[in-house]
């Protein structure tokens, strides 16, 4: 699911270069909201109830604050000089001059410019890649050739008799020619997209900005305590 922003957020008026392009999946958040909706249930019932289990509520806080950081937080977002990737416990900037690929095969990962020596690789957790999904948009643009070639083919038959109505195709509307991003798995759309925005970015590499990498506290504590807390329950501290 690929959402853009219409508008800055300070008023100003952005090219549609420079209007980021946020990337999540509709399954992973949808997944995410679940497991928050009944971690949230689990954790009421069990905690708050007449009846107390503390193992039944932490396992809900656990699934609560999982489906929060591992469906609905992670996210990236494509900039016109930079690529944000929002990661369970890691935040990541890179630069675009910095970028030396992106791939999208078993999993969409980037790989940053040789700096000291060293390339990084960082995985995008928010665009998964789906063989199914791949497979089904293979099989879409096959069944499209296809299409294109038998109305071709039929243009052609059809030539001669129409010749005397002005021409080949004479009163067939014009076939109006679709975006190939359209029919191609989410993964591979995001790959072209960034591709399209790194090629567009005009900042030397050596103005770019460094890498950050930075890890999350505010999804990293919440998840260590609330694994610490179901395991204190298990053990029997509660």
């Amino acid at each position: 699911m690929r959402l853009k922003s219409p508008t800055s957020t300070d008023d100003t008026a952005l090219s549609p270069a420079e209007k980021p392009t946020s990337y999540r999946t509709a399954g992973s958040l949808g997944t995410g909201a679940l497991l928050v909706v009944f971690g949230a249930i689990f954790l009421v019932a069990f905690g708050l109830g007449s009846e107390k289990h503390p193992v039944g509520a932490m396992i809900g806080l656990v699934m609560l604050v999982a489906g929060f950081v591992g469906g609905i937080y992670p996210a990236a977002f494509s900039y016109g000089e930079h690529l944000l990737i929002r990661n369970p416990f890691r935040r990541i900037e890179i630069a675009w001059p910095r970028v030396e690929s992106i791939t999208a095969r078993l999993s969409t990962v980037v790989q940053t410019v040789p700096a000291e020596g060293r390339a990084h690789k960082f995985t995008i957790w928010a665009i998964p890649v789906s063989m199914h999904e791949r497979r089904k948009a293979d099989r879409a643009a096959a069944k499209k050739v296809r299409q294109v070639r038998a109305e071709a083919s039929q243009a052609n038959r059809g030539g001669t008799a129409g010749r005397g109505l002005g021409g080949a195709g004479y009163g067939r509307p014009p076939r109006v020619r679709e975006d190939p991003l359209e029919t191609m798995a989410f993964a591979d759309q995001a790959v072209v997209e960034m591709k399209d925005r790194q090629r567009a970015c005009s900042t030397p590499a050596e103005q770019a900005a460094p890498t950050k990498v930075l890890w999350t506290w505010y999804t990293l504590a919440p998840f260590v305590l609330s694994i610490g807390l179901l395991v204190a329950a298990v053990a029997g501290a509660f």
